[in-house]
């Protein structure tokens, strides 16, 4: 068994949190052939060397089982196609070239085999970072010191980084009609709310950004600069770029004070 394989052997991978999801949906027998199958996959993955356990996402139910999505406008993806991406773990370690996806409406990240079945990660919290086409995402676990929790993009690889969170909503609807040509406005549908960006100093210090004002505060340091920085930028909130400027502007100022 490999160091990595040891490692989350001792953390007990197969958390009681995940475990306990398919409970009162299987039961019987259809419970045990669902345990089988995912100790089936998890052996697979490790044997190919794979450090963390994987779900296969026909075998769990929905967080929201009475949606279809194939009767549902739009998407519960970043990107509806797989992208090759890279995910960084254990302080220095990484796997390349897999096939991932963001499923933002669910929260989780999604992987596609060598045979193209769909796999979801069932701890990410074991992972460092990911990085699909140069966009860097990490995962962030439920934490009373700040109000975020789950994939987040991140901007920066060093702190105080800028963290946006991108979330989809299930809007219900009457769905299509029979031989209606037509869109109906009440077409159940998943669309893609605005994003909320929030700036992170330290793995516990996570502060929402309600203002380019009170982010200057929060940093601490160089207001002034930052100041004139965000009048000669138009820095604005509803512009994660530009936020994203500020802040390599105020590393700028804090490796040459």
């Amino acid at each position: 068994m490999s160091q990595a394989a040891k490692k989350i052997t001792k953390l007990k991978y197969v958390s009681l949190e995940f475990m306990a999801l398919p409970i009162g949906i299987y039961s019987g027998m259809k419970w045990c052939l669902f345990v089988l199958i995912y100790l089936l996959t998890v052996i697979n993955l490790f044997s190919q060397g794979f450090p963390y356990p994987m779900y296969d996402q026909q075998n769990l139910p929905d967080l929201e089982p009475e949606i279809e999505l194939d009767d549902v406008e739009g998407t519960a993806y970043l990107n509806e196609e797989f992208i090759f991406g890279a995910i960084h773990y254990g302080g220095g370690k990484k796997i390349t070239q897999i096939p991932l996806r963001l499923n933002i409406y669910h929260d989780r990240l999604e992987y596609q085999d060598e045979n193209g079945k769909i796999m979801a990660f069932g701890n990410p919290e074991f992972i460092d970072y990911i990085v699909m086409e140069k966009e860097v995402f990490v995962y962030l676990r439920k934490s009373k010191a700040y109000k975020v929790s789950g994939f987040v993009k991140m901007w920066h690889l060093y702190l105080p980084t800028l963290l946006t969170k991108m979330e989809v909503k299930f809007l219900k609807g009457e769905g299509k009609k029979p031989f209606d040509l037509h869109e109906s406005p009440n077409q159940r549908r998943l669309e893609r709310i605005p994003d909320i960006h929030y700036v992170m100093k330290s793995r516990d210090e996570i502060e929402k950004v309600t203002s380019v004002k009170k982010l200057i505060e929060y940093l601490g340091t160089h207001e002034d600069e930052l100041n004139e920085f965000v009048e000669n930028a138009e820095i604005s909130t509803k512009e994660p770029e530009k936020l994203a400027l500020l802040l390599n502007f105020y590393h700028q100022l804090d490796q040459n004070p």
